[in-house]
């Protein structure tokens, strides 16, 4: 009998999700729908939105399973993990991930997730953007839904800068918000060069355009906030 994660979100809010994604299947345990659960929410509580599976993390996992040269023997680090389907992924494909997040809650459902698929939870890393203490450095950095809070994006383009080992890459992933476009161009004032895509992925009650950004830091330039596989 699999033990159930010890989160402080009460387990009836959440349901076993079935994610395929380029033909292979995922069960994650996730938040049933951000409805229901900012109605059973006190109204002072924390919004858990690192319990929603967002269109973003599957947009971005998808297009890993189609590159999968990216990661493949590369050391990756998820931020903002959430369920911790892009890691998961990643992982999958032969990357050595580490899953971060601030939330405890977050890491646990991350480590449940991975063994409910079979697999050996990644390393995790408990860590505020605001505060960042850690020193290693990634050849890619995953995030999908991270730019939502333009209050963020200051500590974010930091995290990024001091987290993404030379010649690295960024890999992320914004459902088509204003605050993911203004990010992208802070990210190009800050020295990064920048390519975009887009995908489409189903969504409730109708499909959502998905933005994605590979971002690496141009040579000779400082990085204050990759380049393509070798």
């Amino acid at each position: 009998m699999r033990t159930q994660p010890q989160i402080s979100l009460p387990l009836e809010w959440l349901a076993e999700e079935r994610v395929f994604i380029a033909g292979h299947e995922f069960r994650l345990l996730v938040g049933r729908n951000m409805g229901a659960l900012l109605a059973a929410l006190p109204g002072d509580a924390e919004i858990p939105y690192w319990a929603i599976l967002w269109e973003s993390a599957v947009a971005l996992a998808q297009w890993l399973v189609e590159h999968p040269e990216w990661v493949r023997g590369k050391r990756v680090l998820e931020l903002g993990a959430g369920v911790g389907l892009c890691g998961l992924v990643a992982q999958v494909l032969g990357a050595q991930v580490v899953q971060s997040d601030y939330q405890p809650d977050a890491l646990a459902l991350c480590a449940y997730n991975a063994r409910l698929n079979n697999m050996e939870p990644p390393a995790q890393l408990l860590m505020d953007w605001r505060d960042w203490q850690h020193n290693e450095q990634y050849e890619v950095i995953l995030g999908s839904d991270l730019m939502y809070d333009r209050a963020l994006h200051a500590p974010l383009l930091t995290v990024l800068g001091r987290a993404l080992a030379p010649a690295g890459v960024a890999l992320l992933a914004d459902p088509w918000r204003d605050a993911g476009w203004e990010f992208a161009d802070k990210l190009l004032a800050s020295g990064w060069q920048l390519t975009l895509d887009s995908r489409v992925v189903s969504a409730q009650p109708q499909p959502r355009e998905v933005l994605l950004i590979q971002g690496v830091i141009r040579s000779g330039l400082p990085a204050t906030g990759g380049a393509a596989p070798a």
